[in-house]
């Protein structure tokens, strides 16, 4: 079987909520049980990145149940990455969201985000604290007691429109209805989101941004709690897909 965190994530696959999970690491190991267990492997470099809108040799690997309907979308992103205009990079991440089984308002609304210049990271970030969401994750970790709006956090590096999104939601309730371990991998979306969180909070003693003031203002609140986040994000920030494959084994 493939490592654990890759193993819950195609969750999603077998689930039937995506044709297609996307991994940037794979081992020859998970690379052989992936074929063996009937999934399709593609490799895709990209050489204009939607997410920082930069140049880019960034390699992503995206296993699939059904590889021609992959290879399809791929290859209009690739036409697309040609000619990296703002309308155009918003198809290639409207195009990549379908790809990933994403709920179209959410891929809309990052898309849209992303060509304005804004930060649609910032706005799920400031949702899990307006939701309570950072605080009730870390105050039960390593156990998985997650609050409802949670559930729309279901794969990592995904920004809903917003966190109480029903689509997203659905998606997340569905995941963990079909595989109960699946709620170990929302809380590690959660505290992925929290590493920008401290990132923020440590780079920036006085913040002069709105948003820096309310990272700010929700790491002074955990109190106690606050201790306990910075050691959970020091590790995860440190070596992620260990801290990741770390947990997975020994709790879910």
């Amino acid at each position: 079987m493939p490592n654990p965190s890759l193993s819950l994530e195609l969750t999603r696959i077998d689930a039937g909520v995506s044709n297609c999970i996307q991994t940037v690491f794979l081992s020859k190991n998970d690379l052989n049980d992936l074929k063996r267990m009937g999934y399709s492997v593609i490799p895709y470099r990209w050489l204009f990145d939607p997410i920082t809108l930069t140049q880019t040799d960034r390699i992503s690997f995206y296993v699939c149940r059904d590889g021609v309907k992959a290879l399809s979308i791929l290859k209009k992103i690739e036409t697309l990455e040609k000619n990296p205009t703002s309308n155009n990079v918003k198809k290639m991440i409207m195009l990549e969201g379908r790809l990933l089984g994403y709920p179209k308002c959410c891929i809309s609304s990052f898309s849209q985000k992303k060509v304005r210049g804004e930060t649609p990271e910032k706005d799920v970030i400031m949702d899990c604290i307006n939701h309570g969401i950072f605080a009730e994750v870390l105050e039960s970790f390593p156990d998985p007691n997650l609050p409802e709006k949670s559930y729309s956090l279901f794969t990592m590096n995904f920004y809903p429109c917003k966190v109480d999104c029903k689509r997203a939601l659905d998606i997340g309730l569905k995941l963990v209805e079909f595989n109960p371990k699946f709620r170990y991998k929302i809380v590690l979306n959660v505290l992925n989101l929290l590493i920008p969180v401290f990132d923020v909070y440590e780079r920036f003693k006085q913040p002069k941004t709105d948003f820096g003031k309310a990272v700010h203002s929700f790491v002074e609140s955990l109190g106690d709690l606050k201790r306990k986040a910075e050691s959970i994000v020091n590790e995860f920030r440190s070596d992620p897909l260990g801290f990741e494959i770390r947990y997975l084994k020994r709790y879910a």
